[in-house]
């Protein structure tokens, strides 16, 4: 009486381990369409040969092992063009190790043309997860006695209570085992999309509403003044002055609409090679005024080297952190800008000495809706976040509230640099 002995845990774990490299490459979407059949062929169809190569039974009128697992699974999840593809390699391995047997193809091609004439009860999708598991082990245990029936119809073939238990309770408790750990990863799978998916329409949520609330204050301004100037006997002055914010009004609500777009799409434009050195001197040079303004004595250390990214993108996403490093010194204070080549990386540093930041602050920068200023949106650093990663670059900031921030970025040397 077998039951249970090494070459049924080793067919079990041959099953096992094509389910999981399906699922595992499925989730990480390394294949998609028909690749995802292709795989699933392929890798039940390992799992059909190494069965073979493990008989749990053999004597000289049949062979037993688990190879109608991964057969009727491959069918049931897979579909119809897998399932021809499965019977094709389980005839030809059968026939390549133990010699062609007609009974053999006969009970094959039934079992093939009853899984896919059932198989639509299978994909039904009010069928839940349990139902679809007791579904394939009732499929699996008629297709085992009907195998027993043909084979002692065409044959001498004895059926005693010893191949009950064997070879066909047995097998219908290991279809069990393995169609639940299926839906399980399928149960997953699908949990995990539904998350990315919610993620996404928060996100977007999140940058409607904040759209909605930076462009409305502008409108809200303009508005008002459009109506000031409708009204009669306005002076030549005020009705500049009026015009004059209108328009500056409108160039800010301009401003926000294009950042909101750089941050969706921050690397839809041609990549180049951007000298580091250059184009943060360009940037320094730009807040020029903002650095008068709050009495900042602003020093460099910046070595060349190039990477590769969008060089109006650099300077949008390091306009802000620099920007952003100035307005956290309003009374003035040391701004450092650093940048050095290291083992074919540029890392580039922006050290401030004024309010810092709590650990707690430092994990959300980055995230819409949230700023240490009080007037601010986080807007700007979401999109320097965006730019940077979209570059492959990497970033990091060290804060202490009274002593500093310092923003660490690290890009990639670009190859004609690092190979000069």
């Amino acid at each position: 009486m077998i039951i249970f002995n090494q070459d049924v845990i080793n067919n079990l774990f041959y099953i096992l381990l094509s389910i999981f490299l399906i699922f595992f490459l499925v989730e990480k979407k390394t294949v998609i369409g028909w690749y995802s059949k292709l795989v699933t062929t392929l890798s039940f169809s390992l799992a059909i040969i190494f069965c073979m190569l493990s008989p749990i039974y053999q004597n000289p009128y049949c062979v037993h092992d688990l190879r109608m697992i991964p057969f009727v699974l491959g069918i049931m999840y897979g579909g119809p063009f897998t399932g021809f593809g499965l019977l094709v390699v389980l005839l030809a391995s059968r026939t390549m190790l133990y010699g062609w047997s007609f009974v053999a193809f006969v009970i094959y091609v039934v079992m093939f043309i009853v899984t896919i004439a059932l198989m639509r009860w299978f994909k039904f999708a009010a069928m839940t997860s349990r139902q679809k598991i007791i579904f394939s082990v009732i499929l699996f245990t008629i297709h085992s006695i009907n195998s027993a029936l043909i084979a002692k119809y065409l044959t001498v073939f004895f059926i005693d209570q010893n191949y009950v238990i064997n070879f066909i309770l047995l097998p219908s408790l290991g279809m069990l085992i393995i169609t639940y750990i299926c839906e399980t990863l399928v149960k997953q799978i699908h949990m995990n999309r539904a998350l990315v998916k919610m993620e996404k329409i928060e996100v977007l949520g999140q940058l409607a509403a904040s759209i909605s609330h930076e462009v409305k204050n502008p409108l809200t301004v303009m508005k008002g003044f459009l109506k000031l100037l409708n009204e009669k006997n306005i002076p030549l002055e005020k009705k500049e002055q009026y015009i004059n914010i209108t328009l500056s009004e409108l160039n800010r609500a301009e401003e926000i609409i294009h950042d909101y777009l750089a941050f969706a799409n921050p690397n839809s434009e041609q990549l180049e090679e951007i000298s580091v050195e250059e184009q943060l001197s360009k940037v320094i040079d730009l807040l020029e005024p903002i650095i008068l303004q709050h009495s900042v004595s602003i020093k460099k250390g910046l070595e060349p080297g190039l990477i590769k990214g969008n060089t109006r993108s650099f300077q949008q996403a390091f306009l802000n952190i620099i920007k952003n490093a100035l307005e956290s010194m309003p009374q003035g204070g040391d701004l450092l800008v650093t940048s050095l080549v290291q083992q074919n990386k540029v890392i580039i540093a922006i050290r401030d000495n004024g309010k810092g930041m709590s650990p707690e602050e430092t994990c959300r920068l980055g995230e819409p809706y949230f700023s240490t200023k009080e007037t601010g949106t986080g807007l700007g650093l979401m999109i320097s976040y965006r730019i940077i990663e979209a570059m492959k670059g990497k970033i990091s900031v060290e804060s202490q509230i009274g002593k500093g921030t310092t923003f660490f970025i690290e890009f990639v040397e670009a190859r004609e640099n690092s190979s000069s």
